[in-house]
């Protein structure tokens, strides 16, 4: 049995200082590996930090890289809000 291929969203509710901008860390998100899109809103902003919710999405996406990236870009990630998992090739049964 083989599934090569795996649709990956991630949800993410993150907070960050002002800097880096939200666009930067979208650019940084989506130069990883297989991300094909990340949309960023900001939920909540006060004086000294922002809270982002993020949807990264891509095939065969890493959780632990994805928190890496936001790590050296000084964001914390609070909670995974949602997962979507989505095969996009059939299995094959040997």
């Amino acid at each position: 049995m083989t599934n090569k291929n795996i649709k990956i969203q991630y949800f993410l509710d993150v907070l960050k200082p002002h800097q880096p901008s939200s666009d930067l860390i979208a650019r940084s998100l989506i130069d990883i590996e297989n991300v094909t899109v990340v949309r960023i809103n900001v939920d909540e902003l006060d004086q000294k930090t922002a809270s982002l919710h993020i949807k990264v999405g891509g095939i065969n996406l890493s959780l632990e890289t994805i928190t890496q990236k936001l790590e050296e870009l000084n964001c914390a990630l609070h909670s995974v809000d949602e997962v979507v998992f989505e095969k996009t090739e059939d299995l094959k049964y040997e």
